[in-house]
């Protein structure tokens, strides 16, 4: 959320060129799960003795794709229900819809003045509201997302 709303301002601005807007779609630029050491009681178990793993690196907004679906998923009354019936999970669809051609066209020709990038974000912003409305969360203009969370899973409460 917060990288999402970062890049608004230079959105607003038409410079799909900007850092905020590029890093926000670059599947290399976020660590999502650090490198680990294989090794088991100081004993590599990896054949090029290095005994190091990989990282795992993709977007924020894969990773954003991700978790609205999941959350919008776990809004579920019962079982009986597919979830693509679900209002939560038709709202994170319909984002994900708009944020896909931005995507596309961020990353194909990224340029300065770029205004159907900035109507898709305006439309992404709108359908978020709803989004957020629907699985219980403060609306985008709240405060909640102005600061940077530290994404490691239980690190910190992320909205207090």
């Amino acid at each position: 959320m917060h990288e999402f709303l970062l890049m608004g301002s230079a959105v607003v601005k038409g410079d799909m060129t900007d850092p905020t807007v590029q890093d926000f779609f670059d599947v290399s630029k976020t660590v999502i799960v650090e490198a680990k050491r294989q090794d088991v009681n100081g004993q590599c178990t990896k054949k090029d003795s290095t005994c190091k793993g990989k990282e795992i690196r993709d977007s924020r907004y894969n990773d954003m794709k991700a978790s609205m679906y999941l959350l919008g998923n776990a809004f579920r009354i019962n079982q009986t229900k597919a979830p693509d019936n679900l209002p939560t999970v038709q709202a994170a669809k319909k984002f994900i819809k708009v944020m896909d051609s931005m995507e596309k066209r961020v990353m194909k020709k990224p340029s300065t003045g770029d205004t159907a990038s900035q109507k898709l974000y305006l439309e992404a912003l709108d359908i978020l509201d709803t989004y957020l409305d629907l699985v219980e969360l403060p609306p985008t203009d709240s405060g909640n997302y102005d600061k940077e969370f530290d994404t490691k899973v239980g690190a910190t409460a992320r909205i207090m």
